[in-house]
């Protein structure tokens, strides 16, 4: 009799202990992920910024609105690459974190001469 109660408590425990991480899983599930956009911008006001990217071929561009909650890392400017973490609702994508990639993209500079 001790044995049969040792191994239903046994496998109560290991029952248990299983179904904890499914819960946390759950929860970690219903939880929306953050949505990227990388591109380069082809348009900007003060209330919304049009990113552009080119992915096998095929050209797309995204409007995103900006916010005074939308943190911007960096000098925002026309041609520059960016990386748009955003947010969709009713009103469509808004953004909420912008990140400069790289700086306005300037004139070749000329090349060295050689000394003779």
């Amino acid at each position: 009799m001790a044995g049969l109660s040792t191994t239903v408590l046994f496998i109560g425990l290991l029952a248990s202990a299983a179904a904890t991480p499914l819960l946390a899983d759950e929860t970690g599930a219903s939880k929306s992920a953050d949505t990227f956009f990388a591109g380069t911008v082809s348009q900007s006001t003060p209330d919304t910024i049009m990113v552009g990217r080119t992915v096998r071929g095929k050209a797309e561009s995204r409007t995103f609105r900006l916010t005074p909650q939308t943190k911007i890392e960096g000098k925002l400017a026309l041609k520059v690459r960016v990386t748009v973490r955003y947010i969709t609702d009713d009103d469509g994508d808004t953004a909420t974190l912008i990140v400069v990639r790289g700086s306005v993209p300037s004139a070749p500079k000329p090349a060295k001469q050689k000394k003779p």
